[in-house]
């Protein structure tokens, strides 16, 4: 992923990517913590959380599908260097 930019700004794209983890990871216990407390703690607040973090992932697995091919990135990585 570093190697879609110029080296000249890879220490400043390794720390966006270090910034957006953290802040998913924050965001993501928040919210599926709020997710089951809204149900009382109940076993139908975790099957909620249980559901809505399916729901990320299999929209998460959907974007995967516009990245960028191997040959692609390869090709981008010889440029940037």
């Amino acid at each position: 992923m570093l190697s879609e930019s110029p080296a000249s700004k890879r220490a400043a794209g390794q720390a966006l990517i270090n910034i957006n983890s953290s802040v998913g990871q924050l965001i993501g216990g928040a919210l599926i913590g709020a997710v089951i407390a809204s149900q009382g703690g109940t076993a139908l607040g975790y099957q909620s959380a249980y559901f809505l973090i399916g729901c990320v992932a299999i929209v998460m697995t959907l974007l995967t599908l516009g990245l960028k091919k191997q040959q692609e990135q390869i090709e981008t990585a010889k440029s940037n260097n």
